[in-house]
Parts: structure tokens; sequence; C-alpha cells
């Protein structure tokens, strides 16, 4: 988690000769609501402070994370070692209290990227979700970053990175934005522990519930085949980025299929959906097949692509007929499984 700053109280006082205790209870008297940023090689710790009182703590080390009591005590312990930095920033106190709630935050969707996902849309949708928490943003190659912060679905407050610059606010949204408009970039979703998203939950169906194993198995194994059909005219991933894409664009109309939902997804020949089947699961999976071996036709120029996968596919009704009669999915299938 990055912070925001509104202004800067100590800057660069160094651990050998500033007493943190001291320190603190300075704080303490002037009732600084804000953060106490420790500092040293590879090691990032920071105190959040309420009216004087520490309410809260995080401290970073490379890819561990601690939270709470322990990186308070942990945090303090560092103040006193040597050659560390301590800096003190204030902020506005509805921040501080909204990073308290969030310093145990859960992640919601993980390693999403602007080559399938828009980072307006993913707002728009933790915004029609009502979601507390963050958006954690890293921006093409040039290691610049960025994080936002919501309340209720609507971002409440902004921080930008890039190299040694940093901003706050509106500023630093529109920065991150406009950084990966221009260099694309990834991003990681946080909310507040017990929170759930609302929207988009699939209708249930019992029926299909009950032979899930069969129903998933069978079009893991028609993906499958059609995509080693398809990577053996290209290189291969070809066809699950192509899959990808017809997934994001087949959202609107089946709304389990959107990436935000964090519902569907498919790799290495395994189908994971973690929800109830809803009713139109198999025609959706059947629409994008064939967007995808279409638009695979046009990019690779192999007019003869769909045929060729429908002859891989060969046999595979009478293989799963029990599943495909039960559920009448001939219907879904049928331009390639005869």
């Amino acid at each position: 988690m990055m912070f925001p700053k509104d202004r800067t109280v100590y800057a660069n006082l160094n651990t050998s000769f500033t007493s943190f205790e001291a320190l603190i209870t300075d704080l303490q008297e002037r009732k600084l609501t804000g953060y106490v940023e420790v500092a040293g090689p590879g090691y990032t710790g920071t105190l959040l402070l309420s009216e004087g009182e520490i309410v809260n703590a995080q401290e970073i080390e490379g890819d561990r994370r601690v939270v709470g009591p322990a990186a308070t005590r942990s945090v303090t312990e560092r103040a006193a070692a040597r050659d560390g930095i301590i800096n003190v920033y204030s902020a506005f106190p509805d921040v501080v209290l909204l990073l308290h709630r969030l310093m145990d935050s859960r992640p919601l969707y993980r390693d999403l990227t602007s080559a399938f996902t828009s980072l307006d849309r993913l707002i728009a949708k933790l915004r029609s979700d009502r979601l507390t928490g963050y958006v954690e943003v890293h921006v093409g190659e040039g290691g610049a970053a960025g994080i936002i912060y919501l309340a209720g679905g609507e971002p409440v407050e902004s921080v930008f990175s890039s190299g040694t610059d940093m901003i706050n606010g509106q500023d630093a949204l529109n920065a991150i934005v406009q950084a990966v408009n221009v260099g694309g970039g990834s991003f990681n979703v946080f909310v507040e522990a017990g929170q759930q998203a609302v929207a988009g939950v699939p209708p249930q169906a019992p029926a299909q519930e009950g032979y899930r194993a069969e129903l998933i198995a069978f079009w893991e194994e028609v993906l499958s085949l059609a995509e080693s059909t398809a990577d053996s005219f290209a290189k291969p991933g070809r066809f699950l980025t192509a899959f990808k894409e017809v997934l994001v664009s087949r959202a609107a109309t089946y709304p389990f299929l959107d990436p935000f939902a964090a519902e569907f997804s498919y790799a290495s020949g395994t189908i994971t959906f973690d929800a109830l089947l809803p009713d139109d699961f198999s025609k959706a999976l059947g629409d994008c097949l064939s967007d995808t071996v279409s638009k695979l036709a046009f990019q690779l120029k192999r007019a003869d692509l769909e045929a060729k996968v429908r002859s891989r596919l060969e046999g595979i009704s009478e293989k799963h007929a029990a599943v495909i009669d039960r559920f009448g999915l001939r219907e879904d299938v049928q331009e390639f499984v005869a």
C-alpha cells in the first residue's frame, strides 16, 4: 500500500540520532493525524496515527508484508537501529480512517491486465458493487505505480509514483489513467475484509450442478482439442489470447465471463468456474469457441481452420453423449461437434 500524504512534518531524521520514543511523545502532544515512516535498505515500516495515537501499522520487507500489533512492535524496534531514516507526514482524518479499515484487506482480483481489461471499466464495476478497497496499478515497463482508494465504490484518494516524483489526489488519478492508456499496465484489487461483490451473481441451476464435473469435463476436452489444433498453425498461446479477448467481448451478453467477476477462467486445458453453473453456460462457451476460431482463421489466414477443428472434434459427441443429451447441448455445439 502507498500512503497519500498531506504535508511533511519531519523529513529524513536519522535513526542513529533520533529518540523514537521522544518523537512519538511529541506527535501525541500535537495530536497528529498521519503517518510515521521508518525506512532502511529493503525495508519500509509505517505507523498510522489518529489524534496522536497509533491505530495500525504496516511493514514491508521484500515480499513479506505484516500488519497490526506485530508490525507496530517491529517498526518501533527498527526505529532504534542505526542509519535508518524517519519521515513524518500529516494526512486527512477520513483518509487515515479508511486506510485503517483497509490494512487487513483481502484480494478480490489479481493480475488483471490492460490487454484484456479497461481500468475505467474496472472502476465502474467496483462502483456498481459499492466496494470499499483499493486498486494497485503497475504501469508498463517503466516502474511507475499508482493506487486508487475507494469508499463505497467511489474513488476518494489516489497516489501516483513515477521515479522520485509522487503526487496525490485527482491529479494522481488522472496521471494513473493516462499512464495506463499510453503504456498499458496490470491491476490488483483488494477489498475490506468481510465484503464480497453483490452484482453479476449467476442464476442457480441445480439440475446442471448435479452433473457439474461431467459438463465441465466435456468443455475442457472441446476447448483443449480446439486449442491444440489452432496452435499447431501458430506459436503456442495464440488460441488462449484470442479466447480471452472473445470472453471480454462476450461479457455483456454472458456476465459470468466478465474477467472482473473472476468466476470463469480457462488455462492449460482446465476450466475453473467459481459459481453455480448458469443455464446458458454451454451456449456461452459455444459462442465463444465459434468467435475464437473465426478470429484466428482471419488472423492466421487459414480458411480451413474451422474444418480442421471440426475434424479434430469428431467422435467427441459420442464420448459425452449422456451429458449432451441430458442438457440438450447439440444446438450449442453443432457447429463443431457432430
